[in-house]
């Protein structure tokens, strides 16, 4: 309650109540340091029986575990069930943050917008490539699915997959025309560029071609 526990200590408490008693346990963490979910976490490898959660670690001062990180933390590293229906998360997520007047931020683990959320050249490529190269958690395991988008970060795989989705095609000696300009528009913009001003910068550049 006072989040004052670390992983390390979560464990040994727990682990000696557990050596003590076979009575239930619960956990019941706070995220004062940012570690409610990996203390709760460590608990249950301890031996806890039950994890006190919130939907999006809602909760007195800095929250508490929040159920999305809780169960699929469970599921992904210890193989273990919890009755959660996992494709549920973002929708529950939703409802309960409309609820409380509390946006949910785009980086939030599980449930945050951009989570699966790509721009990096070399991530996107090897995405594209293979989904394991960068895909620690499938997003399909969340009814999600991975987004690319075009920033100053991007590169020649990410730019030449938006193509292809617009049933676009550049030529090789195009694509590094257009990469140096979605990458001059993001940083101008401080924003992603859309698929309406990649194929108008495809456009330029082929009309800037002809007039040569």
């Amino acid at each position: 309650t006072l989040g004052v526990l670390d992983p390390f200590s979560a464990y040994a408490l727990i682990h000696a109540l557990r050596q003590a008693t076979d009575l239930e346990l619960e956990i019941h963490a706070h995220d004062d340091l940012g570690l409610a979910t990996a203390n709760t976490l460590a608990a249950v490898k301890a031996g806890a029986t039950h994890a006190s959660v919130t939907v999006v670690g809602l909760g007195e001062r800095a929250g508490n575990a929040p159920l999305e990180e809780v169960a699929v933390a469970m599921s992904q590293l210890y193989g273990r069930e919890t009755g959660i229906v996992l494709t549920e998360l973002a929708n529950v997520a939703a409802i309960v943050a409309t609820a409380a007047v509390r946006p949910i931020p785009l980086n939030k683990a599980i449930v945050g917008g951009h989570v699966f959320t790509h721009e990096s050249g070399i991530h996107v490529d090897g995405l594209l490539k293979d989904r394991r190269t960068y895909q620690a958690l499938d997003p399909a395991l969340l009814g999600r699915s991975h987004c690319f988008v075009m920033g100053k970060h991007s590169g020649l795989a990410s730019i030449s997959a938006s193509l292809s989705e617009l049933k676009l095609g550049a030529s090789s000696r195009e694509l590094p025309a257009i990469l140096a300009r979605v990458r001059e528009h993001a940083s101008a913009t401080k924003a992603t560029v859309t698929a309406e001003v990649l194929a108008g910068i495809l456009a330029e550049i082929r009309h800037a071609a002809l007039d040569h």
